[in-house]
């Protein structure tokens, strides 16, 4: 429902812990990161 709600939606990413879930979203055009990933993508975190 995540993968979908994120596709309708128009998203670009889906940031989880579960990364596993998401095997294969590529093909959507979506990344998916962990929190942590995206601090550091951002400039929150270095």
């Amino acid at each position: 429902m995540v993968l979908e709600l994120a596709v309708s939606a128009g998203c670009n990413i889906i940031v989880t812990y579960n990364k596993d879930d998401f095997e294969g979203v590529e093909q959507f055009g979506i990344r998916v990161m962990t929190p942590r990933d995206l601090l550091f993508e951002i400039g929150e975190l270095s």
